[in-house]
């Protein structure tokens, strides 16, 4: 996944580019799928750090976990 595919936004996830890497902001009761993407906590700014080859997976897991969600709270 390329830089250009990554969205702004999946559910409640901001996504930011820091320099070589992938800024992550999220509730935490999703910090463990980014955690499980070999996240790095940056307690300064509040948010995590995701290096890009981990992109594409992070992506299809939160979507994945935000759509359960949404269902979830749907019915």
């Amino acid at each position: 996944m390329s830089h250009t595919d990554v969205p702004a936004h999946i559910g409640p996830v901001e996504f930011s580019e820091f320099s070589t890497w992938l800024a992550v902001r999220c509730p935490t009761d999703l910090e463990p799928i980014v955690q499980r993407a070999g996240g790095i906590w940056e307690p300064g700014s509040r948010r995590w750090l995701v290096e890009r080859r981990r992109v594409g997976p992070l992506v299809r897991n939160l979507r994945r976990a935000t759509d359960l969600d949404e269902e979830g709270r749907a019915a």
